[in-house]
């Protein structure tokens, strides 16, 4: 029973640490160092990667129900990241059209990394919450709970 419930906290794992390094601290260190061009899309195709394994894992692998029940639950999390990356790249692209017409260079440049700022915010705001219930997911399969909650 022990190994099953270990292997039923692996999917958890992986998506916390998807939401931490991908999610959290890379577009912070993005921002912070004025990268965002650069790190922002390798942060969301490592992010992307992680989100598709679960997926696959959670689809195609067939394991016992307590650790198939997990895979399923992690995937249904990763779909309200992926709602949030749309959200997210929507605002991205309205903002690139708006300063499209923007004729100073400077005054782009401005609005530019001000929306960049403004359209994580969706990601940001929904990985939190995300990141405390796969928390307590995890603690709740160690205690040999069964079922756990979105």
């Amino acid at each position: 029973m022990r190994s099953e419930q270990a292997k039923a906290v692996i999917p958890h794992q992986l998506l916390i640490f998807n939401l931490l390094v991908f999610n959290i601290m890379l577009p912070i260190a993005a921002l912070l160092n004025s990268m965002e061009r650069v790190l922002l899309p390798i942060a969301i195709t490592c992010s992307l990667s992680i989100i598709f394994f679960i997926w696959y894992r959670a689809k195609f692998t067939h394991q016992t129900l307590l650790i198939n029940a997990h895979w399923n639950i992690v995937w249904k999390r990763c779909r309200i990241v992926l709602i949030a990356y749309s959200i997210s790249l929507s605002i991205e692209l309205l903002s690139t059209l708006m300063t499209s017409f923007q004729t100073d260079p400077q005054l782009r440049s401005i609005m530019m990394i001000a929306f960049t700022r403004i359209a994580i915010v969706p990601t940001l705001l929904i990985v939190t919450p995300l990141l405390i219930s796969s928390t307590i997911a995890m603690t709740k399969i160690r205690k040999g709970k069964l079922k756990t909650g979105l």
